[in-house]
């Protein structure tokens, strides 16, 4: 006799498995008190920032007139000379593209190109985003006289600033806007033309033809003045793959890290124009405000030695020198590997 038929098992069904990555044990009695002591403790410290931004509010309104004559006087046209009064700073010429030069954390966005657009820089100047709340970020203007380069009167930069950790004050920017420059007909400075060699023509010899096209290239203007945001995307203008190599980053795929560093450096910069250039601007001009570099002639034949030793290690070597910053190359085009940022 052939065994029965039994009938069909049910499938088993497995017991759905428990979330715990969410989960976080509770903490020790003794933990939640002094975790209850510490709360209290930041409460008091908000109060104090708070505090602190209202005394700050009425020291920058007693600093303001002080910065409104520099400008008056800047732009008086009673001993300009000639040549120098359809300019920004006719008193001075010059005045606030020699102190962005002079300024560490900009000195390398410049370009040659960008020189004597910001000979029509008249003023740069600096307000909060929200004066109830200062910590949600600032702005820069910097306000031009009418020139042959661009419409505008002024470009701005909008920093909106968060909070990365109560218990540093560490401050990062999580979006970045700015103005977008209405440049003139064949003023933009942020491109360059070049020609490319196109073969073509007869049958018995190709001709080399010329034809022109406008690329990227570096500039203040266009490495400044950008939008950026947290979670958003890098700026189509910026050359990715000669960017990684000057960050020595090999992720292809790790945008977020790189628009991380570019949002890094940026509000830097930003930081260091309110703090340092707007207030202090013309011992920047002069160059009194400038960081001491430690230059000693008598170390000059100790460095060509240390030098000479270093050369092997040096050009495998694609990281940015340490304390420095580096701005992307635009796309088309080599970019530096350091510019210097921060406060």
């Amino acid at each position: 006799m052939g065994k029965k038929k039994t009938e069909a098992e049910a499938p088993k069904v497995e017991e759905p498995k428990k979330d715990d990555t969410n989960h976080e044990e509770e903490d020790e009695p003794l933990v939640k008190e002094l975790k209850d002591l510490d709360d209290q403790y930041l409460a008091i410290e908000k109060e104090y920032e708070k505090a602190v931004q209202e005394l700050q509010k009425q020291y920058t309104q007693k600093q303001q007139p002080f910065l409104d004559a520099r400008t008056k006087v800047l732009q008086s046209l009673e001993t300009a000379p000639e040549e120098a009064k359809d300019k920004g700073t006719p008193a001075l010429k010059d005045f606030w593209k020699q102190a962005m030069k002079n300024l560490p954390a900009l000195e390398d966005h410049i370009e040659e190109w960008d020189e004597p657009v910001l000979e029509y820089c008249k003023d740069i100047t600096k307000s909060w985003l929200d004066e109830s709340d200062l910590a949600k970020g600032f702005r820069l203007h910097f306000h031009f006289v009418e020139n042959p380069y661009f419409t505008n009167t002024e470009l701005s930069k909008e920093y909106y600033v968060k909070e990365e950790n109560p218990y540093t004050g560490e401050m990062s920017a999580k979006e970045i806007k700015a103005t977008i420059i209405e440049w003139k007909p064949g003023k933009d400075v942020t491109v360059e033309k070049v020609t490319k060699k196109v073969k073509g023509g007869g049958a018995k010899k190709a001709k080399q033809k010329g034809k022109e096209k406008e690329e990227p290239r570096d500039s203040f203007f266009r490495g400044f003045f950008r939008n950026l945001k947290e979670g958003g995307h890098i700026p189509d203008d910026i050359n990715l793959e000669e960017a990684r190599e000057l960050v020595d980053d090999d992720d292809e795929d790790d945008d977020e890290h790189m628009l991380e560093l570019l949002m890094e450096n940026d509000y830097e910069m930003g930081c260091c124009i309110r703090d340092s250039l707007v207030p202090f601007a013309i011992r920047w001009y002069t160059g009194e405000a400038c960081p001491d570099d430690g230059y000693d002639e008598d170390d000059d034949e100790e460095e060509d030695s240390e030098e000479e030793d270093d050369d092997d290690d040096d050009d495998d070597d694609d990281s940015p020198p340490k304390g420095k910053k580096y701005h992307p190359p635009a796309r088309g085009k080599a970019g530096k590997k350091d510019a210097p940022g921060g406060e």
